[in-house]
């Protein structure tokens, strides 16, 4: 009986320098899951001609999604954002500082990636891909990063040689919270930041593949959720009163060397508060919603880091 092979395997990223041309990998990182998928909308021929069967099948589109989970690391997070639907400051020289602000072009204004999967030596090469929605979260006391993907086509590549980073990880001690911006707070043990850009595939009539011409965005949504010990009635009046507040949640491991992401003007969208039991703490569960500022931003994400990217 022929044995099937294992799990293990790796994943390397670059950018394209042509957009849904494979790249080879310049950066490799460990990950905790990833279910990145080639999609194809097979049109299954079910003509009426005296039969009860399928009797053949047509060419459909192809596209790629997934999500990639790991550990947010300061020198990897920005090769996603920069592959999402922002626009980017780069400054500094050797340490760098890279401020993502959000864009509303409808296609990803700065790169498209090649996304490498080795899955026990079988070699999946994606193409043309961006990041149609990132989420930040901690668990475990660990800052985790969550990439969806959707990408243009798929083609078998070549197997490369890793080399990994040595990055540690964002861990217990490491994080400041201020709600709002300028007034930390000490009373809060889940932290969530998302941006959802609501992409989609656009396919064309073509003759040059059936991968997704390119991805387009929609209406984005920025949210950040809390849970906060409940002492007083004044947050909950402000969310009554759809009081807006600005956030800024830094995870730092030195001075060059963070992640901080701020939310300028967050309106709650809803406030939980449960009585558990007798003698519990009192706990408020808060979900924001992240409404543009003076300048027109929702959000803004500032990484230091010595990655050099362009």
């Amino acid at each position: 009986m022929t044995q099937g092979i294992g799990a293990g395997g790796f994943i390397g990223i670059a950018f394209e320098t042509v957009t849904n041309t494979y790249t080879a990998p310049v950066k490799y990182f460990p990950i905790e899951n990833e279910s990145l998928k080639f999609v194809q909308e097979t049109n299954w021929r079910r003509p009426i001609r005296q039969s009860a069967d399928i009797i053949g099948a047509v060419d459909g589109d192809v596209r790629v999604e997934g999500d990639i989970m790991m550990e947010a690391f300061e020198d990897v997070v920005p090769y996603f954002l920069h592959c999402a639907r922002a626009t980017v400051v780069k400054a500094g020289s050797g340490n760098y500082t890279y401020t993502y602000t959000p864009s509303a072009s409808a296609i990803a204004p700065n790169h498209t990636m090649s996304i490498t999967v080795i899955r026990n030596g079988v070699v999946y090469g994606y193409v043309g891909c961006v990041v149609g929605q990132f989420t930040f979260s901690i668990d475990n006391e660990t800052l985790k990063f969550n990439a969806s993907i959707l990408g243009s086509d798929e083609a078998s590549q070549s197997l490369p040689t890793p080399t990994f980073i040595t990055t540690a990880p964002f861990g217990a001690g490491k994080y400041n919270i201020q709600v709002p911006t300028g007034s930390q707070i000490f009373d809060t043990d889940t932290f969530e930041f998302q941006v959802n850009d609501n992409a989609e595939s656009q396919y064309r009539l073509k003759d040059t593949g059936r991968g997704a011409q390119f991805v387009k965005f929609g209406e984005r949504e920025v949210t950040a959720t809390l849970e906060r010990d409940f002492d007083t009635r004044t947050d909950y009046d402000a969310f009554k009163a759809l009081t807006a507040q600005s956030i800024t949640f830094t995870a730092t491991k030195g001075a060059n060397n963070s992640i901080s992401l701020n939310l300028p003007a967050a309106i709650k969208d809803d406030y939980t508060v449960n009585l558990s039991g007798q003698g519990d703490l009192l706990r408020a569960t808060v979900p924001y919603k992240g409404v543009i500022d003076g300048t027109g931003k929702s959000y803004s994400i500032v990484v230091k880091a010595q990655e050099n990217l362009t």
